[in-house]
């Protein structure tokens, strides 16, 4: 990977897309949630604002160059990343031209926040593959899990999503994040258990927290706990939590390759990126979840952030 090239990451293995291309269009943790169980951090920007955050014309080049480098043709391509990809205004275009570009599908990972907006969902409809989540269908539930700007109304996603599924004739992977003593309750499954029937989605997928994210109280729900809700949900579920338990093989790698840099010497974020060549966007990731797993160490020197690899017991 170059240096001219920070939208795009991988192709990573993802058990649900394949070999996956990532394309991500929002800045580091802009989005219109702050979820709770976000192990990308905090978000920094919270926003249901849509913007042309980085050119469309750039973004097209950085993948048709990067297309041009793949051994492996990805079997789709995927916006993604640590913010919310319907907030990038010119996401209908870059889909039609990312398709047009690749001939591969492309697939579109979103918390729903935007679907109550019309024109999101008419650009959405372009994608071949679209994963939305709903992790509540109770307000209070909502509003403490995914900590909505607020301009996001959990009536107006939900009307949203019946809208764009009842048209929608692409895969539809439907993802619920179940955080023990929160939404996993009779009530709260219930409710969202009927709401979700008013959905049309080829699968549900149920995710529990298995890494760290902003609330470090949130822990991964046991495996007796996943299959009585699975069986609650019914035979069109399934638990994605176990094989996301563990970093992907190439994700390893990755995290491998960045504390055997920093055990020889300390480095900054732009001497890790330099060094490996991995995206900064996706970098930041990386260092986000091997810091709260307490593998690396920060350090400021003079002003500059530095990292180094954590002592090994």
């Amino acid at each position: 990977m170059g240096d001219d090239l920070k939208r795009i990451f991988g192709p990573v293995p993802s058990r649900r897309l394949g070999l996956s291309l990532g394309i991500d269009v929002i800045p580091y943790k802009t989005c219109s949630f702050d979820c709770i169980y976000c192990e990308c951090g905090q978000t920094t920007r919270k926003t249901c604002t849509r913007e042309e955050f980085f050119p469309l014309s750039a973004i097209l080049g950085e993948l048709d160059t990067r297309l041009a480098g793949i051994r492996d043709k990805p079997d789709v391509l995927t916006l993604s990343g640590a913010g919310e990809p319907t907030l990038y205004s010119r996401m209908g275009e870059l889909i039609i031209e990312a398709k047009r570009m690749s001939g591969l599908p492309v697939a579109v990972i979103t918390n729903s926040s935007l679907l109550s907006d019309p024109v999101v969902r008419e650009e959405l409809g372009a994608a071949d593959i679209i994963l939305p989540s709903l992790d509540a269908a109770i307000e209070e539930t909502f509003e403490r899990i995914n900590r909505p700007h607020e301009e996001c109304d959990l009536h107006g996603i939900v009307t949203g999503l019946e809208c764009f599924l009842e048209r929608y004739r692409g895969t539809v992977l439907f993802e619920v994040m179940l955080i023990g003593g929160i939404n996993t309750n009779d009530h709260n499954l219930t409710t969202l258990g009927n709401t979700l029937e008013r959905f049309r989605f080829d699968r549900l997928q149920l995710n529990t927290a298995v890494r760290p994210g902003t609330d470090r109280s949130v822990e991964p729900l046991g495996e007796t706990e996943l299959n009585r809700i699975r069986c609650f949900f019914g035979d069109n579920s399934e638990m994605i939590a176990p094989a996301s338990a563990r970093a992907s093989h190439e994700e390893e790698v990755i995290e491998d390759k960045i504390l055997s840099l920093i055990e020889r010497r300390p480095c900054t974020l732009e001497d890790i990126h330099r060094s490996l060549g991995i995206p900064l966007q996706g970098l930041v990731k990386f260092i986000d979840v091997l810091s709260r797993e307490g593998r690396i160490v920060t350090q400021d020197h003079g002003g500059t952030r530095f990292f180094t690899a954590a002592q090994r017991e």
